[in-house]
Parts: structure tokens; sequence; C-alpha cells
């Protein structure tokens, strides 16, 4: 059997580190979603500060935060010394018919007018796969 390399090991304790965050924004987002500032997590915005040894770790994995965190959008800042501060609003733009995210470039491709440009590239693309058979 083969043993787990030094790469995997690191990153599991990524994966680690990325879930004690997790469980602090979902904390913040429950807080946020009972004073009505949210209704549901895909409204929110999270912002997140972070002390010189989280920051490099959030800033490698921001394009899987709002995944992880079930948002639809995630800033990162650095320069809390105390740690972590979550603090968490509503998320700009509309909401796009096809992933319930909320974003600015909703409508963005005309074509597509109710939802956003990751999901109209993903529609035409399917759209192109299927005039070709």
């Amino acid at each position: 059997t083969a043993g787990i390399t030094g790469e995997q090991r690191a990153h599991a304790e990524h994966w680690n580190a990325l879930i004690e965050v997790r469980g602090d924004v979902l904390k913040t987002l429950e807080g946020a979603r009972q004073d009505k500032t949210i209704g549901a997590p895909l409204e929110a915005h999270v912002h997140l500060t972070a002390d010189a040894e989280l920051a490099p770790l959030l800033e490698e994995y921001r394009a899987e935060l709002p995944g992880l965190f079930i948002v639809s959008q995630v800033s990162l800042r650095n320069g809390n010394p105390g740690g972590l501060e979550v603090k968490v609003e509503r998320a700009a733009g509309q909401k796009c018919e096809r992933c319930w995210k909320y974003l600015p470039d909703v409508g963005a491709n005309r074509a597509w007018p109710t939802i956003c440009t990751s999901c109209a590239e993903a529609v035409e693309e399917i759209e192109r796969d299927r005039n070709a058979n």
C-alpha cells in the first residue's frame, strides 16, 4: 500500500483549517439570517479579514470559498491580528435563475438575460453540443 505523500498531507491539513473557517462562517450566517440581514445563505456576501497565518490559505482557495460556504460572494482582506473576523451583508446583484447565486453580472449576456455570465457560458456550451449531435 502506498503511503500518503507530503503534498497530500498538506492538502488535508489545508482543508481541516478551511472546515474550521466554514464553522465560523456558518455561525455568522445564522446570526445574519436571524436578524433578517439575509433570508438564505445564497443571499450573502461574506467578508473575511484574516491574520497573516490564515490569509494566504484563504487566498489560495479563494475560488472554492463561495461553494464551501454555500454563499454567492466572498471577499478577503488581510490584517486581523486576532485570527479571523467574519462579517455578512446582502450580496450585490440579482439572483441567477439557473444557479440561484446573487451576482452583479446577471443579464450581462443579452441572449440569456436572467442568468449570470458563468451559467450563460455553460448553457451556450450545452446548446453547441446539442446542435453538433
